[in-house]
């Protein structure tokens, strides 16, 4: 109820995600002492000139976390519509201009195509998505399957893909124990983008599988290499 007022005389634009983003950052670096390492942050020039659709695995909400050390300038977030009732967060998202879909309702799932649509060719503004669908738990960097609605919105739009794996964050924190790790490094590899130029649709499902394996082949390394500097430790 406190938040209705606020949200009707703000303009929601994607330029509040970037300057949430920086204010996590520093959140990160100097509340919670968490270094975040990008391998491959060369590929992210593409998002400069021109929107793309980031396709990343999903843990938790502290994806957020991560996340914003490679946030682009211009950039909305597609969320599970439970989120965008969590007090504060919820209501920060919302005047982001970021993107819900309720899962399995297809009116919900129409209306966020036509949103995407909307943000990629009219507003010049990158979405960023995670395919997997919901919360992965595992511990080693082994994904879910993809759904496909990021790649099927690329194949309509001609718009680059960037493919981004982070590293099991898993064993940094315990809901349960109230418990974070302080001054750990995550590491995020940002993959080579993905041109959707010449794709046929025919092509979706192999896409699909590709960038699923290349995504949870560079999330498996990256999580060795964690597990190996916490032993050398």
């Amino acid at each position: 109820m406190l938040a209705s007022p606020l949200m009707r005389a703000v303009r929601r634009t994607p330029a509040t995600n970037w300057a949430g983003a920086l204010a996590m950052r520093v959140l990160a670096e100097h509340i919670l002492g968490i270094t975040v390492e990008v391998i491959g942050a060369e590929n992210l020039v593409h998002t400069q000139d021109r929107p793309c659709i980031i396709v990343a695995n999903h843990q938790s909400l502290l994806d957020s976390v991560w996340l914003s050390w490679i946030f682009p300038r211009r950039a909305v977030i597609v969320a599970n519509m439970s989120i965008s009732r969590i007090p504060i967060l919820g209501w920060f998202m919302r005047l982001g201009g970021n993107l819900f879909v309720k899962q399995g309702d297809n009116q919900s799932i129409k209306a966020l195509f036509e949103d995407s649509l909307h943000y990629l060719e009219k507003e010049r503004t990158s979405i960023v998505m995670f395919p997997e669908g919901k919360r992965n738990p595992s511990e080693r960097g082994s994904l879910l399957e993809f759904k496909k609605g990021a790649f099927y919105l690329a194949y309509c739009t001609h718009t680059p893909i960037i493919p981004i794996a982070v590293q099991c964050t898993h064993p940094l924190y315990s809901w349960d124990a109230c418990r974070f790790r302080r001054n750990c490094i995550i590491r995020i590899r940002v993959l080579a983008p993905i041109s959707t130029q010449c794709l046929a649709e025919e092509d979706i499902p192999d896409l699909v599988s590709n960038t699923r394996n290349d995504i949870q082949k560079a999330c498996i390394s990256l999580t060795s290499i964690a597990t190996q500097t916490d032993v050398a430790a």
